[in-house]
């Protein structure tokens, strides 16, 4: 009877891949524009509002999304 030898090979971390690691930062870039937008339209008067052509209610559901949802 013969044994087989199936060779693994071990995937690189996320960490030790510059063109994973840079993904990653372009993620946390979009999650932390996304907070931050959100967070400024929340802030805006209704006038302001008007004038981007929102109400206020439209203002509030956006701002109250979590920063990982589109």
């Amino acid at each position: 009877m013969s044994t087989r030898v199936v060779e693994r090979r071990v995937p690189r971390s996320a960490l030790s891949d510059p063109v994973a690691f840079a993904g990653l930062g372009q993620i946390f870039g979009l999650w932390l524009r996304r907070a931050r937008t959100r967070r400024q339209l929340d802030s805006l008067s209704d006038h302001e509002l008007r004038d981007l052509g929102l109400d206020r209610g439209a203002a509030t559901r956006e701002a109250a999304k979590p920063f990982w949802r589109g």
